[in-house]
């Protein structure tokens, strides 16, 4: 009898239970399911544009081959070299809008007292300043370099018949009294008169020393401190920009001043 009326209740309770889903269906009410999760929103990434890097002391081939020009005596300096005529630029270093003066974490460029200073801050770096000086194809250059800190391997100079950022002439010179001339085409640097110890050049720190650089009809002849180098063929007919440079290669300091430019027309034979 107890199992019977226990049947009975279980009966009347699914009953009520079935009824009452009966009437939820009946009333159209929806059933409210969770959200679905958002799908993912793409981050857009951010395209990097590359920036080109010059490199202003690229590798040079070898082997290089070089024409050799004929054989020529030695000039000897008597005051200036033949042909010299008018001046130019007689430049002291005043006027600081004729001057690039960079400023990087190589170091940096700046104006002394009447001189240009290159003061190079890290180990196998370098620093560049160019001039508005053009410098023609028949003319002969002075100007004074001044070592103030430097070690034997490191290097400064000029730059000369500069017509873009990849093709120039460079002159050489290292701490420890030897030069070298360079042709920069294309990416490439081409030996036109390899190293050299110079004569009559006061090497290291501090040392002072006048550079002459004498062109004129393809031919260029280098003069230290009024005692003649040597000749060597170079282009004909070319001109442009004039610039300076220092690179540390066995230092991680090096100081270099430039000062006294004067630029004369060279003309005749």
């Amino acid at each position: 009898m107890g199992n019977l009326s226990q049947k009975t209740r279980l009966t009347s309770i699914a009953l009520g239970l079935l009824t009452l889903l009966v009437v939820f269906l009946a009333s159209g009410c929806d059933i409210l399911l969770p959200p679905a999760p958002l799908p993912p929103t793409a981050t857009p990434t951010q395209t990097l544009t590359p920036t080109a890097t010059i490199d202003w002391f690229p590798a040079t081939p070898t082997p290089t081959l070089i024409p050799q020009p004929s054989a020529t005596p030695q000039p000897t300096l008597a005051g200036r070299p033949a042909g010299v005529t008018t001046l130019l630029v007689a430049d002291d270093f005043t006027n600081e809008a004729l001057w690039s003066t960079p400023r990087t974490e190589s170091g940096n460029v700046a104006f002394g007292n009447q001189n240009l200073t290159l003061a190079v801050a890290r180990q196998s770096a370098y620093l560049f300043s160019f001039s508005q000086h053009v410098l023609p194809a028949n003319a002969y250059l002075e100007t004074t370099i001044q070592t103030s800190l430097c070690q034997p391997g490191d290097q400064y100079g000029l730059v000369f018949w500069r017509q873009s950022e990849g093709d120039y002439y460079r002159l050489l010179f290292t701490c420890d009294g030897q030069y070298r001339l360079e042709l920069v085409q294309g990416g490439a640097s081409i030996v036109v008169h390899n190293w050299e110890g110079a004569s009559r050049m006061t090497p290291g720190a501090p040392a002072e020393n006048r550079i002459g650089l004498w062109l004129n009809k393809g031919q260029l002849q280098l003069y230290i401190n009024n005692a003649f180098q040597f000749e060597e063929g170079v282009a004909r007919n070319r001109s442009g920009d004039l610039g300076v440079f220092a690179r540390t290669i066995s230092s991680a300091a090096m100081t270099v001043r430039f000062s006294d430019l004067m630029v004369y027309q060279v003309s005749g034979d």
